[in-house]
């Protein structure tokens, strides 16, 4: 199964910018508008990005457009350096897709939190307030 890149539409965009500026974080549009990135900064100086495409995922029998999620290193040229997480997702069904924005939160919030507590980089600054760590039985 391969990967094609999509062009992302209007509306899947928009809904993307609306979660990500709920949460509180600043979005950077690549330069052909098809791929949306976004810094996440941790406690001890490391800088992820969160970067959200569209793209069609094969099947063995048709294509359908999804969204892959995904937040990497990258270095000074923008080269990616390191994959932490990586994920596809329905397209919102809608320009009023309630549930795909919650999914959304949801995902990067999980995501960001995890990568944090696992890779020992602290608090994620830039989606503060990670749930404590549970105490051991």
């Amino acid at each position: 199964m391969t990967t094609q890149a999509l062009a992302m539409p209007q509306y899947v965009a928009d809904l993307v910018k609306l979660q990500l500026n709920r949460m509180g974080l600043t979005h950077i549009d690549a330069k052909d508008d098809d791929v949306i990135f976004c810094p996440l900064s941790y406690e001890d100086g490391s800088e992820l990005s969160l970067v959200v495409m569209c793209i069609a995922q094969r099947g063995w029998l048709r294509e359908k457009p999804v969204l892959l999620v995904s937040i990497v290193e990258l270095g000074q040229d923008t080269n990616i350096l390191r994959v932490h997480f990586r994920e596809t997702m329905r397209v919102p069904k809608g320009p009023h897709d309630f549930f795909f924005l919650m999914e959304l939160m949801a995902k990067i919030k999980a995501t960001a939190w995890a990568i944090a507590a696992t890779a020992g980089m602290g608090e994620c600054v830039s989606l503060p307030g990670r749930p404590p760590a549970a105490k051991g039985s």
